[in-house]
């Protein structure tokens, strides 16, 4: 199945068109995975104080939201992007997301 920003190719710049489009999403899964760390976090201390490696827990978060980007590029449906993306990203962040609210300290105040 086509990816359906492919019908657009003549838009935007030469250099976005060369750069393949599970290429282009994997780089930026990349650089927005990140965007979390710099507003609230996980914090590791969370997950440590029950005796956990709240480094790995934390890490597997940021992996999860990074990945996000490489699953909109290689999955093809649906078909528009902007409905693919949020699909993707519940897909990749529900699992953690259980074991954030399995832990006292995360979730609600």
């Amino acid at each position: 199945m086509p990816e359906p920003s492919a019908e657009r190719a003549d838009f935007g710049p030469a250099r976005l068109r060369a750069i393949p489009y599970p290429v282009l999403c994997t780089l930026l899964g990349l650089v927005v995975g990140w965007v979390p760390l710099l507003i609230h976090g996980p914090h590791p201390y969370k997950f440590t104080m029950w005796h956990l490696n709240g480094a790995v827990a934390v890490w597997g978060f940021y992996t999860a939201r990074m990945l996000v980007g490489f699953l909109v590029g290689i999955t093809g449906w649906p078909a528009r992007w902007y409905l693919r993306g949020p699909l993707c990203g519940v897909i990749m962040l529900l699992p953690l997301g259980f074991i954030a609210l399995s832990n006292p300290s995360c979730g609600w105040p």
